[in-house]
């Protein structure tokens, strides 16, 4: 599992209509489920969070 992918899949949730239509708590709880996922993944894998530098914005 591609922890970008997971980035923007949380970014998606907040920023879509039917999100923002379903109240603020859907919203955290749609963060809070890939979050677990994310931990859940690095557990079974046994890796570590490695921030990947972000290409600079001219």
């Amino acid at each position: 599992m591609d922890g970008t992918a997971d980035v923007d899949a949380a970014r998606q949730c907040v920023r879509t209509p039917a999100g923002i239509a379903s109240g603020a708590t859907q919203a955290l709880l749609c963060l809070a489920r890939r979050l677990a996922d994310v931990l859940f993944s690095m557990l079974r894998d046994g890796t570590f969070y490695e921030p990947q530098p972000s290409a600079a914005v001219s």
